[in-house]
């Protein structure tokens, strides 16, 4: 007998080769069946090995961060996999390993977005009106993001989860109950109005909306709350 790989072979030829008119049919059914073991052993190996490559960890969130810079400037409608691919300085198939699908990356990507940071001084109105007018800007500089977004919220249950889970308006409700109190009726509403009416504007209406000129209306309306309370 004679050791091949894991596997016993007999030294006598005879034992796995017959006579054959065709050299590819001179192997004995012993002699196939030892290969096929030793082929499916192989490719058995090399399966477990790529399975058990450690994923770069870098990596990964280089690809999310790219995602995210691509999701907050092209918008929804026009994410590619391919532009995230080149913006993290990977390929698109180390993308896929990571995520079989792009809703898949872009909900992950909106799970890990940055929650909105408001920078406080001692004077809450102007603190206010530096976020209305933030909002303001970002939302008619990109009328096309929320619609966008909406759409791919219908479209993929990953990202409505993502988009629910992490969507959140406390920053205004906060930089306002500074104004009005927060105890104050109409807090929740106002907290709710002052995007609502940013993105009515920016969708729906035909005319070129200035920002400060909208900063000034938003403002002008929670003070007037603020007198009342």
């Amino acid at each position: 007998m004679c050791k091949w790989g894991d596997y016993e072979l007999p030294t006598n030829r005879n034992q796995y080769f017959r006579k054959s008119t065709f050299p590819f049919l001179s192997l004995s059914p012993y002699y196939i069946s030892v290969r096929i073991a030793v082929m499916k052993k192989n490719i058995s190996e090399s399966s477990n090995k790529i399975r058990g490559r450690k994923r770069d960890e870098s990596r990964t969130e280089s690809i999310l961060q790219a995602a995210i810079g691509l999701l907050l400037e092209v918008g929804f409608d026009k994410f590619k996999v391919q532009d995230v691919a080149i913006r993290a300085g990977s390929g698109t198939g180390a993308i896929y390993r990571r995520w079989p699908k792009k809703e898949t990356l872009i909900a992950e990507a909106i799970k890990i977005m940055p929650k909105t940071e408001v920078g406080l001084t001692d004077d809450p109105i102007a603190d206010l009106r530096e976020l209305v007018k933030f909002k303001c800007s970002n939302t008619f500089e990109k009328p096309d993001l929320v619609p966008g977004l909406i759409s791919a919220m219908r479209a993929d249950k990953g990202i409505e989860e993502a988009v629910k889970e992490g969507f959140s308006v406390n920053h205004f409700r906060s930089a306002i109950a500074r104004i009005i109190g927060e105890d104050h009726t109409q807090l929740d509403l106002l907290t709710e109005l002052t995007p609502a009416m940013t993105l009515f504007r920016a969708s729906f209406t035909p005319e070129v909306i200035e920002t400060e000129k909208m900063t000034d209306e938003i403002m002008g309306m929670i003070l007037s709350f603020a007198d009342k309370s």
